[in-house]
């Protein structure tokens, strides 16, 4: 006796209600974490920032316990000023960090300005006095006060 097998398949109907059903999931899934890449952005500049900043102070504080260079080599501890410890750290940080807004740059400089969208990202150092000034822009529109930050560091 010759039995036939039927073979069972998923009918159009079905198939397109999966489809559906995967769409809306998707479209769920990008409106709750579409804005994570620029949130994380803004968390990895203020990091920048904040590690810059402890960084500087631990380097100086090197030198105030009698070391006499510092920041890979780059600053000669006897007769530094402010400007010397901004161009040493710059040069000691030319790898370490780059710009999360992008990346093909690298996020410290000296100089500059955190006022234009296209700062976003770069921790600008400059001197004040005997202070070390520490500004960046953590997310656009730089124009906003709230998307800045400006950290200073006292010369030892």
């Amino acid at each position: 006796m010759n039995k036939r097998k039927f073979q069972r398949a998923f009918t159009l109907m079905e198939l397109m209600i999966v489809i559906v059903i995967i769409g809306i999931l998707s479209a769920v899934g990008m409106v709750m974490f579409g804005g994570q890449a620029a949130k994380a952005k803004t968390a990895a500049t203020k990091s920048i920032q904040k590690q810059l900043v402890t960084y500087i102070t631990i380097e100086m504080m090197n030198c105030s316990m009698g070391e006499t260079t510092t920041m890979g080599g780059s600053l000669t501890c006897s007769g530094r000023t402010p400007a010397s410890v901004v161009a040493a750290t710059v040069t000691s940080q030319a790898g370490e960090h780059k710009n999360p807004f992008d990346v093909d740059k690298a996020a410290v400089t000296s100089g500059g300005n955190n006022t234009a969208d296209a700062d976003a990202g770069y921790i600008r150092l400059s001197v004040s006095g005997q202070n070390i000034i520490a500004k960046s822009c953590n997310t656009t529109p730089c124009s906003t006060a709230a998307n800045k930050e400006e950290k200073s560091i006292a010369f030892q």
